[in-house]
């Protein structure tokens, strides 16, 4: 990881075939999200996280000691790849493939949204506070629970749950009004 952050491209592919498995799984969840007529698939998806790693000359050192590198670069990788959906989606010449706002887990209501506007809303929730996006990302994109979302962001899980809880209902509200 030392090697990845100073910019070693060979770090970087060691890296990729360590962590492939892992990266493969996050990939798989944030397509599943994206709707059966993507043109991408979850490999695809994975390649071009490493075209846009090996552009980085180089990463900041961890900023918690008690989150693992291994955890946040693989946060620091599913905000990369949502953020090439999202590119992907804005460059398509047809309709944004809609995602099912059911994926925000209990949501009773269903509706839909374009992933521009699901990227518009998280916008919107991290300048009420950065944390509250983190969460819905963790939750949704990553597929993560309650008390891995805790450790990741060194909190404890019942204020993740308290920022959930919050989330869904605010989330619930802008979209019912959109």
């Amino acid at each position: 990881m030392a090697r990845f952050r100073s910019g070693d491209r060979e770090a970087a592919d060691q890296l990729f075939s360590l962590l492939y498995p892992e990266l493969r799984r996050l990939a798989a969840i944030k397509m599943k999200a994206e709707g059966s007529q993507h043109s991408w698939q979850p490999s695809l998806l994975v390649n071009e996280l490493y075209l846009q790693l090996i552009k980085v000359k180089s990463l900041p050192k961890p900023e918690a000691a008690e989150r693992s590198e291994r955890d946040q670069f693989l946060q620091f990788a599913a905000h990369v790849m949502r953020h090439l959906l999202i590119d992907h989606a804005r460059l398509s010449s047809h309709r944004i493939t809609k995602i099912d706002i059911a994926k925000f887990e209990t949501l009773e209501e269903r509706g839909d949204a374009t992933v521009q506007e699901i990227d518009e809303l998280l916008e919107k929730l991290a300048s009420i506070h950065p944390r509250l996006r983190s969460v819905v990302e963790m939750k949704v994109f990553e597929g993560l629970s309650v008390d891995e979302i805790a450790m990741r962001l060194g909190i404890a899980p019942r204020t993740v749950a308290r920022n959930w809880s919050f989330c869904k209902e605010w989330l619930r509200e802008k979209l019912q009004a959109a």
